[in-house]
């Protein structure tokens, strides 16, 4: 899977020209310059499937395209797309680039009720699916049918995209969707300048030259790329690679076992995962099995507890960077640097400094500054940011150019930022503030604790309890007593349910909604859930 033709590559003026306007207007120029630069080049492979060049993902795009024009899909319209982690993801959102609209990701396990409403509240003009997505053809708008790709030369010149040079930066490119399990889901606006903005912040964490870099020379190892396309991460690291010239080996869903001999037969030198994937790579590998050339594993779109990093370290010798980003602020915003953590200069607890170009505030509940050292909510300005939701009477998440965040935390004097909870997920326990996250840590440091959960139950002396939630091998009333050596008396789950599992979102993070029901039901307070 490498540069196959000498001719593979166009005249250096066309590829100039196109890499001139990578980094302003329309998103759609990554893939069309990378096709001119070098179409025969493998760019992306479904786990171990032979992988597809930059040639065959931009016709695929062109056809994509002249479908949505057919339709009558136009400049600013919106399209849902719901494919999955393939090689048609790439080019349905740059079809949908073409044709100057938005692409709305969503996964396609998505039920049929989350389409309709989507397609209704965020007046969806049209759908890109997989033929046999049954959710998809019955809402009563145009949808693209798209099969999977077929390998084959492209002879009729349809791999020249004819990127709109009339798209201006602050127009709509993506609408990604929240990833609430309840309630009708938010669409977060992201630009074509939001997304250039991220691009050169995310590489300016790697080198000092931050402008897009034509294709190597010299073969590099692909990235693996775990996390879901219809999700934040994984449109980041998508359009990341693209930018920076990296190959991909996508998974369609995470399997320790598939990714482990990926790992070892494409030569993989680092992993960008979740939580929920370092568990399943630690409980699904035999001891003995290593990571190959792993080099560093950053973990990103959910807490990440110290007893899981110390144990992943242990098991593979491999060191876990934490990073913090949201949706909102289009995936990154503080990392931890892979020099400093190689080096073995951590700041324990801490998720790095925040990336260049980004700014933090900590504020407390008036909206105030906080001292370094004190807790608040987290405010971000970037220019990555985004403006706000579709809907018009979506809260305003934006004030005077602060994104809020509705994550707490502190920054210490150096400017390293800890995360300390969420600010919705507060249980509140006779006038005290509990954080889930911070009980959830205490309790994964109990061995027999492999994951946990910590919910809020209503109570008419203190308001809300904590009740843990966990999967493991411990008795509850020795977890309870062990987690009662870390945790202040109040902060102390007042119960402990042992589960099998946790049911869990496409992404692998646990369904925190689910949860709480099924914990409820299991207390007798179902009737208490509204």
């Amino acid at each position: 899977m490498s540069d196959v033709r000498a001719d593979d590559t166009a005249s250096d003026l066309e590829v100039e020209a196109l890499r001139g306007r990578a980094g302003s207007g329309s998103l759609a120029i990554l893939l069309a310059w990378r096709a001119r630069e070098r179409p025969h080049h493998w760019f992306l492979s479904v786990e171990e499937d032979l992988g597809f060049s930059f040639a065959e993902l931009a016709a695929s795009a062109q056809s994509m395209a002249q479908a949505l024009r057919a339709a009558g899909v136009g400049r600013g319209r919106r399209v849902l797309v719901r494919v999955g982690n393939d090689e048609r993801f790439l080019p349905a959102i740059t079809a949908v680039w073409l044709v100057r609209g938005a692409a709305v990701p969503m996964h396609p396990a998505a039920s049929m009720n989350d389409v309709t409403r989507v397609v209704a509240s965020m007046d969806v003009a049209a759908v890109i699916a997989d033929p046999d997505d049954e959710p998809a053809h019955r809402v009563d708008v145009p949808v693209i049918d798209v099969p999977r790709l077929a390998h084959g030369p492209v002879t009729d010149g349809s791999d020249q995209l004819d990127v709109p040079s009339d798209v201006q930066g602050d127009a709509p490119a993506l609408i990604l969707l929240t990833s609430g399990s309840t309630g009708l889901p938010k669409g977060v606006v992201l630009t074509h300048d939001n997304a250039w903005s991220n691009l050169r912040a995310t590489v300016s964490a790697f080198r000092s030259d931050t402008e897009p870099a034509r294709l190597p020379s010299d073969e590099k190892p692909p990235n693996l790329l775990a996390n879901p396309l219809s999700h934040t991460a994984g449109i980041v690291r998508l359009l990341f690679a693209l930018y920076v010239g990296r190959s991909l080996v996508l998974m369609r869903k995470f399997d320790p076992v598939v990714a482990q001999r990926i790992i070892e037969t494409r030569g993989i030198d680092n992993l960008t995962i979740n939580p929920s994937m370092l568990r399943m790579l630690l409980d699904g590998l035999p001891r003995g099995v290593t990571l190959g050339k792993v080099r560093y594993v950053s973990s990103g779109t959910a807490p990440l507890t110290p007893a899981l990093r110390e144990e992943f370290e242990d098991r593979f010798n491999v060191p876990v960077l934490q990073a913090y980003g949201q949706t909102e602020a289009f995936g990154g915003i503080a990392i931890e640097s892979v020099r400093d953590v190689l080096e073995g200069r951590r700041r324990p607890g801490s998720v790095g400094k925040p990336l260049p170009g980004v700014e933090l505030r900590l504020l407390d509940s008036a909206g105030r500054q906080v001292e370094p050292g004190m807790s608040g909510e987290i405010a971000v300005r970037s220019a990555s940011a985004t403006s706000g939701y579709v809907a018009d009477d979506s809260p305003q998440v934006v004030e005077d150019g602060w994104l809020r965040t509705g994550d707490l935390g502190r920054l210490d004097e150096e400017g390293y930022l800890y995360i300390t909870g969420r600010l919705k997920n507060v249980i509140i326990c006779g006038g005290f503030n509990v954080s889930p996250d911070e009980v959830e840590a205490a309790l994964e440091e109990d061995p027999n604790v492999v994951e946990a959960v910590v919910i809020s139950v209503p109570d008419e002396r203190l308001g809300e309890l904590p009740v843990a939630v966990i999967m493991g091998s411990g008795d509850p009333e020795s977890v309870r007593e062990s987690a009662a050596t870390r945790l202040a008396p109040y902060k102390r789950p007042r119960s402990v349910i042992v589960v099998d599992d946790f049911p869990r979102v496409p992404n692998g993070k646990i369904d925190r909604a689910a949860v709480r029901r099924d914990a409820l039901a299991r207390l007798g307070l179902a009737e208490a859930v509204q």
